[in-house]
């Protein structure tokens, strides 16, 4: 083969691998990128949250499917997430919360109708605080456990802010310094419906 040939059959090859990449080339098939990731396993997950939260200088967004506290047991961990909510609205942080609310499945063996609402006296506490607090819709779970802080720091994973979930279980989360993942998550999340109990 000439010399002629072969440097015609690398340009055709390098034209149509540059013509593949650029047809089938989506922004969601790289990684976002990210300054840090942390894993918070187990115990990690509070004093992390807890941190990112009482510093928190713009903006929280929490989408929880479980915010499960007992005002007699007001030193527990997930009561002091719930406050620190509180005292990021107080300190002029834009804190917006939604947790999920389903439809009880089976009651005694029928369909039920009964709305389940498992993080009712956090809702309570945050509303009577003048944080604003949401619902989402009674057709669909909300399974996140996810926030997102100053649209950079989002932290996502398996924890509940129960008892169980950060003290006695084990659970796997992450915390990712990343403007471009915070970003990402914010557009997904903004499409959750919200509603308010009267």
């Amino acid at each position: 083969m000439k010399v002629q040939q072969i440097i015609s059959i690398k340009t055709k090859v390098c034209i149509i691998v540059l013509i593949v990449f650029c047809v089938f080339h989506t922004p969601s098939s790289f990684g976002l990128p990210a300054d840090d990731v942390i894993p918070l396993v187990d115990g990690d997950y509070y004093p992390q949250v807890h941190q990112v939260l009482i510093t928190a200088k713009k903006s929280i967004s929490c989408v929880m499917y479980m915010a499960d506290i007992n005002p007699k047991y007001n030193k527990g961990w997930e009561y002091n997430l719930v406050n620190d909510l509180i005292g990021a609205h107080r300190r002029g942080v834009a804190v917006t919360v939604i947790f999920d609310q389903n439809t009880m499945f089976w009651e005694e063996g029928k369909k039920g109708k009964k709305i389940e609402r498992r993080s009712q006296e956090a809702y309570e506490l945050l509303k009577k605080n003048g944080v604003p607090v949401y619902y989402d819709s009674k057709d669909r779970i909300t399974h996140n456990k996810i926030l997102v802080i100053d649209n950079y720091i989002t932290i996502v994973g398996s924890t509940n802010w129960t008892y169980s979930a950060l003290k006695k279980n084990h659970e796997a989360s992450v915390l990712i310094k990343s403007r471009s993942v915070a970003e990402s998550f914010l557009n997904k999340l903004s499409t959750i419906s919200k509603y308010q109990p009267k």
